[in-house]
């Protein structure tokens, strides 16, 4: 159980920082030229999307990364893989996880996607957008499980 509530607090995190995405580009009527905090694939296996699709792909693609984020950080606080904090849903171990996972979306999910190592064939500030997006996909759900995580549960 504890994956699947991992994977939808990631998921929904994920969505909820598109937002502001998906209200520019509901208000511009697709006329945006680079998606707040969302990385514009223009190109998907050789394929060239066209700018509704890189929309729909960029949102599919950010709550992808989102939920496979929250449900590996699960898999790794119960086979007790935190080796540098050894604490659980702690700010310094998502801060640190949140770190590795951009690492490996850097070298293995983009090749593998064809987007190049950090998405440079997307642009030449999507490591940074990463970045970013990651640290808050794990400030984001630390803060979720603070908010619901009950006092007497012991780290």
């Amino acid at each position: 159980m504890d994956y699947y509530l991992g994977a939808a607090i990631g998921g929904l995190v994920a969505f909820a920082f598109s937002i502001p995405a998906i209200i520019l580009e509901t208000v511009e009527r697709g006329n945006v030229g680079n998606l707040p905090l969302l990385v514009d694939i223009k190109t998907i296996f050789g394929k060239k999307l066209d700018r509704n699709e890189v929309f729909w792909v960029a949102i599919l693609f950010h709550t992808t990364i989102g939920t496979l984020f929250g449900l590996i950080y699960v898999v790794f606080v119960k086979n007790n893989w935190l080796i540098f904090t050894h604490s659980p849903y702690s700010f310094l171990s998502l801060v640190i996880y949140a770190f590795g996972s951009w690492l490996v979306a850097g070298f293995v999910v983009f090749p593998a996607c064809g987007l190049g190592i950090f998405g440079r064939r997307e642009g030449k500030r999507v490591w940074i957008e990463m970045l970013a997006t990651h640290f808050l996909l794990g400030i984001g759900m630390w803060l979720i499980v603070q908010y619901y995580q009950p006092f007497f549960f012991v780290n």
